[in-house]
């Protein structure tokens, strides 16, 4: 358990680190959210992780977006679907996502949940993003963006779970970009296995 602390507490201070930079330092975040998940991913090739025999699950997500670089901050708002079908450890989940300033996006990526214990899960993960800035924040064009992060949930015992999140969301200059300021989301996170929901709706 010991060694799981000590990369549990290496990961949060890159995360910290990288999310403290300014924006003229936008890759910083990107590097420190890279090692932070390399760690967690290495610790999990060494303890058992679920491989199999995990619910879907559908989430809802609220929170700031660009709170970091405050310059185009507003409220976003995330639903999300999170399938239990497994290509080796990873899930595949997708989203879509708006803010209230007419900021829109969709996603689709793979996921990492490791398990700390019965309650805590914690999730790297990254996604590719279609992004269309409304009366938003410009993060480049053509509006392909990568998407990373994590999530930090407690898990109860209907398997629902709340959780903290953070990600980054930038273009990375991978397609030529002329611009990258990039931008982050901090929010919480509810979700729910899907056949919670259709036991419930049936019920009604």
């Amino acid at each position: 358990m010991a060694h799981r602390l000590t990369v549990f507490c290496c990961a949060v201070a890159f995360l910290i680190a990288g999310a403290t930079v300014t924006a003229a330092r936008a890759d910083d975040v990107v590097t420190a959210i890279a090692i932070a998940s390399g760690l967690v991913v290495i610790e999990s090739l060494f303890v058992d992780t679920p491989d199999h025999d995990e619910p879907d699950f559908v989430a809802v997500e609220g929170g700031a977006f660009d709170p970091v670089r405050a310059e185009n901050e507003s409220a976003y708002f995330d639903a999300e679907y999170r399938s239990g079908f497994f290509l080796w450890k990873l899930k595949p989940f997708g989203g879509i996502a708006g803010t209230a300033d007419g900021s829109f996006w969709g996603y689709v990526g793979v996921r990492l949940d490791t398990y700390w214990g019965r309650r805590i899960i914690i999730t790297p993960s990254f996604a590719l993003v279609g992004y269309d800035k409304g009366n938003g924040k410009n993060l480049g064009s053509p509006p392909l963006l990568g998407r990373s992060g994590f999530d930090f949930q407690y898990r109860f015992d209907d398997d629902s779970r709340i959780g903290l999140t953070f990600h980054h969301m930038s273009n990375g200059k991978a397609l030529g970009q002329s611009i990258n300021p990039g931008t982050e989301l901090v929010g919480i996170s509810y979700s729910v296995p899907v056949k919670t929901i259709t036991d419930t709706i049936s019920k009604w």
